[in-house]
């Protein structure tokens, strides 16, 4: 009974394992291409994670396209702004994106270029300035509240 349970317990196991579909699997030129998106999508959550809505364009949006270059290390060669977001702001902020976003993920080997160039968009979307944070109530609400201000003091008179 001993040698039995690990034995059924062996078996279950490798039951299950050959029951869990193989995805590693694929063809060559699938698999470079697969490894250079997800070197590509790396280096997009990389800007995106270093990305700051500079603290004075509050109200302010747009897109900049920054070019920039990187050598096989990662490192930041080069950043120039191709596009402006129409504002001084935002174009400072795209910038310094690609600053911060250094070192950049290293290419993997199928990628034979030493300088590697990238055209990207940093869409900045209109910020408003919130309330607690010396913004402006919406107007619909502050009506709302004077309503409900004005039926609480009616039931209430002076409590």
């Amino acid at each position: 009974m001993q040698v039995i349970l690990p034995l059924l317990a062996g078996l279950f196991g490798l039951l299950l394992v050959s029951a869990i579909p193989s995805y590693a699997q694929t063809d060559g030129l699938n698999a470079q291409t697969n490894t250079v998106e997800a070197w590509k999508k790396k280096i997009v959550i990389q800007l995106a994670s270093k990305k700051e809505f500079p603290a004075g364009a509050t109200g302010q949006s747009g897109t900049a396209k920054v070019k920039f270059v990187i050598d096989r290390r990662g490192k930041l060669i080069s950043r120039e702004l191709v596009e402006s977001a129409g504002s001084e702001l935002l174009d400072a902020a795209a910038l310094r994106t690609v600053e911060r976003a250094e070192p950049f993920p290293e290419p993997p080997a199928e990628v034979s270029d030493d300088r590697l160039t990238f055209t990207v968009p940093v869409i900045f979307a209109n910020r408003k300035q919130v309330p607690w944070a010396g913004g402006q109530w919406p107007a619909d609400w502050v009506e709302e509240q004077r309503k409900v201000d004005a039926k609480i003091h009616g039931i209430c008179r002076g409590c």
